[in-house]
């Protein structure tokens, strides 16, 4: 069965201002127009999708995890460093006195890159987010390392957009063509193979840091964390350390009145780099022995069998 949307430019489907915000095409959680678009150049608004077969919404955009105010990296800031420390946003007043906390990220200052390996044209390596703990002399303190990771999907939803489309703006509607009824999902293998290895690889650069003292975190939806946490398996729970890396995982409330709806920190769990990269080489959930062997089996037998 084919994804739907769950929030559209970032109001749920019976938000009375969905209409408004399609014609708009804004981003309500960074600010300026929305991003997400099909391969022919039209903004969707996906913020986030739900599978109509289990009814649950999966953020498909990483800026949709900036709800809030930004309060993800808030959570950072209490588990890096205790509460009390103030996050102070581009824009925002530094305090007068005791220590805060700078981002650098998302329109936030500049973006800070590295170079990957000490070769000259080497590529660049970055995080999607340095939060820098500085003094009240302004002095750097310390630094974690953030990366925040959605969902791609495989298939496409242009029909249920298509729809809302038909609903909110008919002149977009009619230059599309209507596509043909075709399944769509989320793509969580993805992930597996493509974000791990950057957290591991991430995770052996941060802990050469002497200032990252609290390591790398990853921000994710719940669906992903619990798909990532089948394919490693169950991993030992450290302290937050040098070298470690600690998952933080959300979903959004259905109960929220608010537009944008808001978030629910459902999981917070810490490991090492050393341990995630072992159970990623070494996963625990794989099929049974021989099942290869049986399935070329039954192929042989159909290709084989007397017509």
């Amino acid at each position: 069965m084919p994804l739907n949307f769950y929030e559209c430019f970032g109001h749920p489907l019976d938000s009375p201002g969905l209409g408004v915000a399609f014609r708009a095409k804004g981003c309500p959680f960074v600010g300026g127009t929305c991003t997400k678009t099909f391969s022919n150049g039209i903004i969707n608004g996906a913020c986030t999708l739900v599978n109509p077969t289990n009814g649950v919404p999966v953020p498909c955009c990483p800026k949709r995890l900036y709800g809030d105010g930004f309060r993800v990296l808030e959570d950072v800031v209490s588990a890096a460093w205790g509460h009390g420390i103030p996050l102070v946003p581009q824009g925002y007043e530094v305090p007068s006195s005791g220590s805060f906390v700078i981002p650098f990220g998302q329109k936030q200052g500049q973006e800070i890159r590295i170079a990957y390996k000490e070769l000259k044209g080497a590529s660049k390596f970055s995080i999607d987010w340095i939060l820098a703990k500085v003094d009240e002399n302004r002095n750097l303190e310390g630094f974690v390392a953030v990366e925040v990771q959605t969902i791609d999907t495989t298939g496409n939803y242009k029909r249920p957009f298509h729809d809302l489309a038909a609903l909110y703006e008919p002149a977009l509607a009619k230059t599309m063509v209507i596509p043909k009824s075709k399944g769509s999902s989320l793509n969580f293998e993805n992930v597996n193979k493509r974000i791990l290895p950057q957290l591991i690889t991430k995770g052996h650069v941060l802990r050469r840091e002497p200032l990252c003292t609290k390591g790398l975190f990853f921000i994710c939806p719940s669906a992903v964390h619990d798909r990532i946490m089948t394919r490693v398996g169950k991993l030992d729970d450290y302290p937050i350390q040098s070298g470690s890396v600690t998952f933080l995982s959300y979903s959004v409330d259905k109960d929220s009145g608010a537009v944008p709806k808001s978030l629910i920190l459902d999981h917070t769990t810490t490991t090492t780099t050393d341990q995630l990269s072992l159970a990623f080489s070494s996963p625990k959930y794989l099929p049974p022995q021989g099942v290869y062997e049986d399935a070329i089996r039954k192929a042989l037998l159909k290709r084989f069998e007397i017509k």
